[in-house]
This record gives C-alpha cells, structure tokens and sequence, in this order.
C-alpha cells in the first residue's frame, strides 16, 4: 500500500473538504486529500441526462448572503446567471391547483395570518440563540426536549389547518424528514444561520443563481488546482492519532500527517474507526446526526413549456410524495429542464416501488401541476440520495430531541489532531454549498494556528 506524508489531510472532497484544502494549500502547507467517491463535490454532483444534457442533481443555486460562493466563482472564472422567477407559482391543495405570485399563496386571509404568526415566533426564538453555542440559549434543553412536529401541530402556535399543512411542507423540504423527527432547537439553528426561516423559505433569497456549468463543475476546478493532491476512491476506514501526528488509513493509501480535518457528512464520520475511540459525546453526535431522505428527479423537454403557460416552474403540493418543483433550464433557454423533488416519508415510500411504478407516480403528479406535457419528457433521471453510500441521505444532517444539549459541544471541537468540517457544522448558512464552504475554511484556520 502507497504511503504518503502531509502537513494536513483531508477526508472528503465536498466542499467543505476542497475550501480546507484550498486554504492550507494557500498557506503554503502540504496537503493530501482522501475522497471515497470516484469524483470530487460531495453532496454536489453533474450528471448527464439520457439526451445528453448535464444537469445538477445535488446542491445547485445560489443565493443571497452567499458571498464565498459567489467569490469562488469569481475567482475560479464559473460565470453565473439569474433563476427563471418570471409567471405564476402554483400551490395544489385538495386536487385543486392555486396560481399566485409573491411568497404567499392565496389561501385565505386566516391561513396567511397564521403562517405569518408562526414564522415571526419562530424567528424570535431563532434569533436568541448564541449562533456558536445553541445548547447555552436560556431554556435550550426545554427546546430541544420538543419536536418542531409537536411546535406546529399545536393551535395555538398556528392556527389555521392550511398553515399547518404548509408549514409542515416546508419544513419537511429544510430538513428531508418529518418535522417530527426534528429537534425544535435543532430547527432553529438552521433558521439562526440564514437570519430567519423567511430566508430559507424564500426561493427569492436561496435560489438567486444558478452557476453555469454547474456548481459540481466549480469543485472539479477547486480539485485541478489541487492536482495530484486530490486522490479519489479511496475510502477512509481508520484513524489512529497521538500527541505527535494522526495516520490516515484508506482502501488505497497511508497518510501520516501532523493533523486531519474530517470534512464529511457527520453520519459517515461516525462510521470511521478513531484509534484510539473519540470520546463519547463526539461519538455520540456523529451517530445521531442523521441526514433525512430525498428523491430528486430531473425531467428534460424540447422547451421550457410552462413558460408559455405564464408559470414559474415552482410548484408546492404538500399532499403529494412529489412535494417541489422548480426551473433548472440552461443559460441558453433549451432543453427545458424541470427539477423535482420527495422528501422524507414521501421519499421513503417512493423508493420502495419498483422503477417504473415510481417513474409513473412521479409524472402523474408533474402532469397534475403542468398538464399532459409534463408527462411525456425527453429525458428522466433520477437521484435518490438516500442509496447513494457517501451521502445515506439528504443534503443536510438534521438534529433529533435531545442531541444538541447533550452533545452539541462535540461539534466544532478538536479531539486532538483532530479537526471537523461539514455544512452542518457551520454557524452561518448552515445546510447550504455556503456553509459547507466557510465550514472548510474554519477548520483550515483552526489547523493554520495549531501548526
């Protein structure tokens, strides 16, 4: 087995892992990056449609607030351009579809009152809380003993069915799991990392951009600057660390280096052998981190057709497995490209049917918001990120009860040589390409003023 000697490795090749890298490499440091996949981006990933097209089936727009994104774009010569916002949302509740602009659809003054209340209390708890240590926040262990489930089932906190129905929607979409699942104080640290759940709610403030070529094909270009430091499929299985330097055991090579940054999804962190073990709160957290299930499909046709119809692309059922849709055509206009999604319960349930009973499910309910031409594509792909090994789920890790007073403090810490980067560790843009980015580059600093 090669072996091979670094100032730093990294273990990923997200972009959480590839920003570490780039920093060091900066830095002047020596830096050897272990990636398991047989390509770089992570939880981003180009794939080729059957017609040929390439499209992003991972982590895809930009958006407000997203500066080292856009900057890495700049910097890296990826031009990026505005997302289609033209015509009419469409909102299908009850088998009937709502056509509507704005944020809010137009399902009452009752309902649109009430999501209003809910957000505007949610965001007032969000913000009390310390952005870098959540599980300090006055009354932390009574949040984090509720789900954000339990927070909006209750009346009082919203009062309206319809509200209910969409706020759970939304939240389901955020997280990739049931709001059941999901630790109100957890919810909130996705909500303090964007300013308020307006932000990520609002397709007007997280889907400004789309990068043209793809965000994956930014990270292949974080890579080749990289050059041969970059190594993929090569699976990290084993670190053994001490007070001197950390080895980095890999299905391909050794690494001895004088620290590690494991930039991973913290589920596959946890499934790591630490020699010796990491201490319990860490191993705990990495256990419990749990990423939530999603199917995303991508459907091609000869032009973008809805446009004709006067219609964004973005739709909301919250009765259907096939929850979002949205526009993810090309620069240049054609093909038209449809970009659709199950989270969740909805993606579970899906992905138990056998290809072609799911292929029809998913169209039927393209056809019910779009009409019969969405029913008959050029091209269908689709995603489940959930069966993909290096992922096991979603695109963020979301925290059950109880997980962040007990062990949020293992987070971000070091155990030793130790170091951990991801978009769930972020304290700004958690969730996001952003977050992962600034992620890297804290653990990069981290390790530059430990060196």
């Amino acid at each position: 087995m090669e072996r091979l000697e670094a100032d730093v490795c990294v273990v990923g090749a997200g972009f959480a892992g590839l920003a570490a890298a780039r920093e060091l490499a900066h830095a002047g440091r020596d830096v050897v990056v272990l990636e398991a996949r047989d390509r770089v981006g992570g939880r981003v990933w180009n794939r080729e449609m059957p017609d040929g097209t390439v499209v992003s089936a991972g982590g895809t727009w930009l958006g407000k607030g997203q500066d080292r994104m856009f900057q890495l774009c700049r910097e890296l010569g990826m031009e990026v351009y505005p997302q289609y916002e033209q015509g009419e949302q469409v909102l299908r509740l009850n088998g009937i579809n709502h056509r509507y602009r704005g944020l809010i659809p137009k399902i009452g003054p009752v309902a649109v009152a009430s999501l209003g209340l809910a957000f505007m209390r949610l965001n007032q708890m969000a913000r009390r809380l310390p952005a870098d240590a959540p599980w300090q926040a006055r009354g932390a262990r009574r949040l984090d003993a509720r789900t954000l489930g339990e927070w909006i089932s209750q009346p009082h906190n919203v009062p309206s069915d319809k509200a209910r129905a969409l706020l759970t929607s939304a939240m389901s979409l955020l997280f990739c799991a049931d709001p059941a699942e999901v630790s109100l104080l957890g919810a909130l640290v996705l909500a303090r990392g964007g300013g308020s759940f307006n932000y990520y709610t609002d397709s007007r403030k997280t889907e400004t951009h789309l990068v043209d070529g793809g965000a994956p094909e930014l990270a292949r270009r974080i890579a080749e600057r990289l050059g041969e430091a970059v190594h993929l499929s090569s699976p990290v299985r084993q670190i053994t660390y001490n007070g001197t330097d950390v080895q980095v055991h890999s299905d391909a090579l050794t690494v001895r280096a004088r620290r590690v940054i494991v930039a991973t999804p913290p589920v596959l962190a946890g499934r790591i052998a630490f020699d010796p073990p990491l201490p319990p709160d860490h191993s705990h957290l990495r256990q419990r981190l749990a990423p939530g299930a999603i199917i995303r499909v991508l459907t091609t046709y000869p032009e973008p057709f809805w446009r004709e119809q006067h219609l964004s692309g973005q739709t909301l059922a919250p009765q259907s497995p096939v929850t979002v849709t949205i526009d993810q055509t090309p620069r240049s206009g054609r093909p038209g490209v449809l970009s659709s999604y199950a989270f969740g319960p909805g993606a579970v349930q899906l992905g138990r049917l056998e290809p072609k009973e799911r292929r029809d499910v998913w169209l039927n309910a393209l056809a019910e918001r779009f009409g019969p031409q969405a029913h008959t594509p050029s091209g269908y792909l689709e995603t489940d990120w959930s069966a993909e090994p290096w992922s096991l789920g979603g695109m963020v890790g979301y925290f059950p009860t109880g997980v962040l007073t007990n062990y949020g403090p293992a987070l971000r810490r070091p155990v030793g040589r130790i170091h951990w980067a991801s978009t769930e560790t972020a304290t700004l843009m958690h969730g996001l390409m952003e977050g992962a980015v600034r992620s890297g580059e804290r653990a990069a600093g981290e390790v530059l003023a430990a060196l």
